[in-house]
């Protein structure tokens, strides 16, 4: 019997170098990518003016198996829409809802996280963000994936549009 968990710990084990060795050979095949947006703080301002409105939601994905993964206890961001942020998102996740593996963008301008805001999704993955000024944004919430021997997040992508102080309210599924 003692010698069936041994031997799972080993084809775990195995099974992880294998799966870092795939990504990492995915990583190293792509070649770094070169922003031509430098990022406008003056036009990301309005993420910190005070609006009427809300913005809300819940964020998940469905495993293969059908189980749910919520984004609890993880990190919600809301973005402001800028030529910069635009690029970004279009090479982090292309035409999809979540993050492209493997893209190499390079670190955020210093100023571009301190022009977004961010809340804690709760247990059901629900998240809030209040005063919102209108303008068009970008939701990023991080999904936890389970892991035995590591903490994984990948983030999952929404646009969204306020508008005349009008509250909104979404369902983030990553598809």
């Amino acid at each position: 019997m003692a010698w069936f968990g041994w031997h799972r710990a080993l084809v775990r084990c195995v099974a992880l170098l294998l799966l870092a060795a795939v990504v990492s050979g995915c990583v190293a095949t792509r070649a770094p990518v070169v922003l031509t947006a430098a990022f406008d703080a003056q036009a990301a301002a309005f993420v910190n003016a005070s609006g009427r409105a809300k913005v809300s939601g819940q964020a998940f994905v469905r495993r293969n198996n059908g189980k749910l993964l919520r984004a609890v206890g993880t990190d919600v961001f809301l973005i402001p829409r800028t030529a910069y942020a635009d690029e970004r998102i279009a090479l982090l996740y292309g035409d999809r809802k979540r993050q492209s593996w493997g893209v190499r963008v390079p670190d955020a301008a210093p100023l571009y996280e301190q022009y977004m805001r961010k809340t804690i999704a709760s247990s059901g993955g629900s998240f809030s963000f209040d005063h919102v000024a209108d303008g068009e944004y970008y939701i990023v919430a991080m999904i936890h994936l389970p892991s035995d021997y590591t903490f994984m997040q990948f983030p999952i992508l929404e646009r969204v549009s306020v508008h005349g102080g009008k509250s909104v309210r979404l369902v983030m599924r990553g598809y």
